[in-house]
């Protein structure tokens, strides 16, 4: 039984912000999970590697000194921060998954400010989005109203190494940056959680009492199963086996037939999806599970929301678009030229849309 998975299941009750917060709580050396600081000392060294000169203040033989309790240094840390910007002449708010602030007990002064921005998939990473750099610049206008100055750092945690994150990463212009995993690399949550449980192992760290074990162990299995629900696993595993690959990959694979400019009947694309499956397969494709999939690829249909479609930027999903003369007919999604078409899908509060590079 993992808890993570089971609670994730149906309505996908877990997401990018509860993920964010059992992270927070994990970071949070005050926090009774068992592990201390360990996990952030972790963190804070990936940084402090790439710059002899970070985080100078909380090294000690060139590593991160302790940051527990009774350390001399407090952390506070704190989930879903709020930061205002100005952009256009118009007020912006940005919402910074994690706030780790490092403050010195001797002069009660915040000397670190790290700013963390969790992606669990890589389809709620958008394309030329300024996220990252209107995060730095929230946080900055944070503080400067109090008149404090901390070091700030950006740390953009990601799922795994991609094409996707690796753009959006690369993009921020600023040197205080550290790219973060959730699995698949060296430097991933995973096998720092994993680092430490040797540790314990091997007598280096105070055992963790078993009923955190077990919570942070069922952590580890859902970050390997890319945070999926049993229910979501289950139904691609059948998929694959009886197709070949998940219904929503056929559809991908098969829209590649398909011209670019032209537009199609929905009994067309159903009835020629059909045959392509039955000729891949040799197994006829459901009819429920045919239309639900296509319904859920169309990205101007607001229903898709009500099909475990939970972000604008799921390129595995936006396939195609409405056309404009009639809602019968659909023409392949290009996000590129595309950009007045709204894009539906379930969000914190319900169905949601969203346009293309906005």
């Amino acid at each position: 039984m993992n808890i993570f998975r089971i609670l994730s299941s149906n309505d996908g009750s877990i997401n990018e912000p509860n993920v964010s917060s059992f992270l927070a709580y994990l970071l949070d050396p005050n926090e009774d999970h068992g592990i201390s600081s360990l996990l952030l000392q972790e963190l804070l060294n990936d940084i402090a590697e790439i710059n002899k000169d970070f985080l100078a203040k909380i090294q000690y033989n060139n590593r991160i000194a302790d940051l527990s309790k009774y350390s001399g240094y407090s952390i506070n840390i704190i989930p879903e921060l709020s930061v205002n910007l100005e952009k256009k002449g118009k007020r912006k708010r940005r919402d910074i998954d994690i706030i780790i602030e490092i403050i010195d007990d001797k002069t009660s002064e915040i000397i670190y400010s790290i700013c963390l921005e969790n992606k669990i998939t890589d389809s709620s990473i958008i394309k030329n989005d300024s996220q990252l750099e209107d995060e730095m610049k929230g946080l900055e206008n944070y503080y400067s109203e109090s008149n404090l100055k901390p070091e700030i750092y950006i740390i953009y945690l990601t799922p795994v190494p991609s094409n996707a994150s690796s753009n959006s990463f690369e993009k921020l212009d600023y040197d205080k940056k550290y790219h973060l995993f959730w699995d698949n690399h060296e430097n991933s949550v995973f096998n720092k959680l994993i680092k430490i449980f040797k540790n314990e192992q091997d007598g280096l760290i105070d055992p963790i009492n078993n009923q955190s074990s077990y919570l942070i162990k069922s952590f580890l299995s859902f970050i390997k199963t890319n945070f999926k629900s049993y229910v979501e696993e289950r139904k691609e595993k059948l998929e694959k086996k009886s197709y070949g690959k998940p219904v929503i990959d056929l559809l991908k694979d098969f829209s590649k037939t398909l011209k670019e400019d032209e537009e199609y009947t929905i009994d067309f694309i159903r009835n020629k999806f059909s045959e392509y499956v039955l000729n891949l397969s040799g197994i006829e494709l459901h009819k429920t599970t045919r239309n639900i999939h296509i319904t859920l690829s169309i990205v101007n249909e607001k229903n898709r929301g009500h099909y475990n479609v939970k972000s604008a930027n799921d390129e595995r999903k936006n396939i195609f678009r409405y056309s404009v003369s009639s809602r019968k007919k659909i023409k392949l999604f290009n996000p590129e030229i595309d950009t007045g078409i709204e894009i539906y899908y379930r969000g914190e509060e319900g169905i949601e849309s969203l346009k293309p590079n906005k």
